[in-house]
């Protein structure tokens, strides 16, 4: 009994999964195209005002006030909204380094540390003195259902382009 099975058209086929399987081991022009797609999408979040659940957010006062865009009077938050490639360009990231953001995302109530009021310059050019503030939450990170579908189409054309190259 044989120890190999052998059939024509063998040579050129094992050369074939072999420059595809070259090709495969590098995987960060795919983590690239997709940390830009994320990149991207979260940014239009922002501008959109829709979050990671499809649902709309509630205004902020601010941006009610003057006719802006929530999460977006000076564009601090936007513009550090960034994706990395991990260094062996398997995983990729999408966040921010600005400190504010995890309330932005989760929301929170925010109370006086000392004294009994919270006391702040209002976007009016008044002072305003509350009791604490609430922050509502607005998903701007993550991945929505679109993100998926969008992340997927990435991966089918990789794919594609991956088996097409090794031809």
């Amino acid at each position: 009994m044989a120890d190999t099975i052998q059939f024509h058209g063998q040579e050129k086929i094992t050369e074939w999964l072999n420059k595809v399987l070259k090709q495969a081991g590098d995987h960060s022009k795919l983590m690239h195209n997709i940390g830009s797609v994320l990149e991207h999408n979260t940014k239009q979040r922002i501008n959109t005002g829709i979050g990671t659940d499809d649902k709309p957010w509630q205004k902020s006062w601010r941006a009610k006030m003057q006719g802006g865009t929530t999460l977006r009077d000076t564009s601090r938050l936007y513009n550090s909204i960034k994706y990395s490639v991990s260094s062996d360009g398997k995983r990729v990231v999408v966040g921010t380094n600005v400190f504010y953001a995890p309330v932005m995302h989760f929301g929170a109530r925010i109370t006086a540390k000392n004294g009994k009021y919270l006391k702040f310059k209002s976007s009016m050019g008044g002072w305003a003195q509350v009791k604490s503030v609430t922050i509502p939450p607005r998903p701007f990170l993550g991945m929505s259902v679109d993100d998926s579908q969008e992340v997927l189409f990435e991966i089918e054309e990789y794919l594609l382009e991956l088996l097409t190259d090794a031809k």
